[in-house]
């Protein structure tokens, strides 16, 4: 062989190891996490990477050109602050706030890392604390490391837990329990320690392609914690299902205050005398959004001061739809209901006050079911039929697009793209079954994209 083709072959060599390094070689340590994490979030930012990269390269109409001669201009950004991990993990300490995550990261320069402070605004706390009051960002500098809070400045004492955690007292969570995740093989992973709700540690996790993100993981709860399912039988062409069955009572009792009053507030009736012991399930039909004309008159005076008759018509939209509560205590929520005056005898039946959005009926159904039914809601025959502990299914793509207005800006765009989402909890074995998936309409770009 030739002295070129010696080198053609070495240099050809070189560009494949290189390659291979650069995207699929990674490393990790599990002094990234704290020993009192509790739920650590794992991120594969390679095969993320690797994924958004083939999907750009098989999709020639995303390609974007710009002028190579043009003059780019250096901006700050986070990747001047921190360096780039084969693997982000960020973790919650357990006993602190649900909301309050963390992520331990190195600082790629001091002078990049400052200059990223000064841009995004963070507050100087002392010497190695830094805070943004606007975003709830927590920063904490040991040396080389960063520690990125989801915190505010009133949480301090809680980073500083952490950062005590990790940079003093060295204590990191079990390489062996980390694996877990990371063993998931997936572009996202979630690892939830075992303790009070679960038996064993629970892993979930999240892949994506162009069309869809799906969601599978397997739980197995703790034996106090009873799941049971049940037969769901729900229409495709509806907008939403929601179905659930009865949480346990130890479950349900291991919910704090605050969990409860969201609760009663998110369904307007107390969740205590919602769901009672003996209760079997739960279901929710969205079955559309439907609009009338909605007529008032109102009064106006002329020249003359003469009053004047004027009839204003509004077009009003309205949920359409059917809860049905099945079990044996339906009628102690009944009689929870009349005593509470959340019922209102009429013609049409007893109007049920807690719902603001349309006028809606509450009656007792044959086989021990309460139903809270809106006046507008006809019957569609169901054609599917799903065995589960919980069941979610919600259509975007039927829902009218002048609601999304109400969302922020990016949010109704994002939402304007979707198609659905599915999540079922079901039981295999002694676990629990988790699946989901969110898919894109049609001619939408991918759902996650550079």
């Amino acid at each position: 062989m030739s002295r070129k083709r010696w080198i053609l072959l070495l240099v050809i060599a070189a560009i494949l190891v290189f390659g291979y390094i650069k995207l699929f070689y990674k490393t990790w340590t599990e002094q990234a996490v704290a020993a009192s994490a509790d739920q650590v979030l794992v991120i594969d930012v390679k095969r993320v990477t690797n994924t958004l990269l083939w999907q750009l390269l098989t999709s020639p109409g995303d390609w974007k050109f710009s002028n190579p001669f043009a003059k780019k201009s250096k901006d700050t950004s986070w990747r001047d602050m921190i360096r780039i991990p084969d693997y982000l993990f960020a973790f919650h300490s357990k006993g602190q706030p649900p909301g309050t995550w963390y992520a331990l990261l190195d600082i790629k320069s001091k002078t990049g890392f400052d200059a990223c402070l000064k841009k995004f605004g963070f507050r100087r706390l002392s010497e190695n604390e830094f805070t943004n009051d606007s975003t709830g960002v927590y920063l904490f500098v040991q040396q080389d490391k960063m520690l990125a809070a989801r915190a505010g400045g009133a949480d301090s004492n809680l980073v500083r837990q952490v950062a005590s955690e990790l940079f003093t007292r060295n204590k990191f969570m079990a390489r062996a329990e980390l694996q877990k995740a990371v063993d998931a093989k997936s572009h996202l992973a979630v690892y939830i320690s075992p303790g009070n709700m679960l038996k064993e540690a629970g892993i979930l996790t999240a892949n994506f392609n162009r069309e869809s993100i799906k969601i599978n993981g397997l739980l197995m709860p703790a034996e106090q914690y009873a799941f049971n399912e049940e037969e769901f039988s729900y229409s495709t062409s509806s907008v939403a299902n929601v179905c659930f069955t009865q949480p346990s009572q130890p479950l349900f009792g291991s919910l704090d205050s605050t969990t409860r009053e969201k609760i009663s507030k998110a369904v307007n009736l107390h969740a205590d005398s919602l769901l009672l012991p003996g209760n079997r399930s739960y279901s929710l039909v969205l079955q559309d959004i439907k609009e009338r004309a909605d007529s008032a008159i109102s009064y106006t005076f002329d020249d003359d001061f003469n009053k004047v008759e004027k009839l204003v018509v509004n077009n009003i939209q309205e949920p359409s739809f059917c809860f049905v509560i099945n079990g044996k205590n339906t009628a102690a929520l009944h009689a929870y209901l009349l005593r509470n005056n959340k019922l209102e005898h009429t013609a049409e039946g007893e109007l049920f006050l807690p719902m603001p959005l349309v006028k809606s009926y509450c009656r007792e159904e044959t086989g021990g079911a309460l139903s809270i039914t809106a006046f507008n809601y006809l019957p569609s025959p169901a054609d599917t039929h799903t065995k589960a502990v919980f069941f979610l299914r919600l259509s975007f793509s039927r829902i009218p697009g002048n609601l999304l207005r109400y969302l922020p800006g990016s949010l109704a765009e994002s939402t304007g793209r979707l198609d659905e989402l599915f999540i079922q909890v079901s039981r295999k074995e002694q676990q629990l079954q988790v699946t989901g998936m969110l898919t894109k309409n049609k001619n939408s770009p991918s759902l996650i994209r550079f």
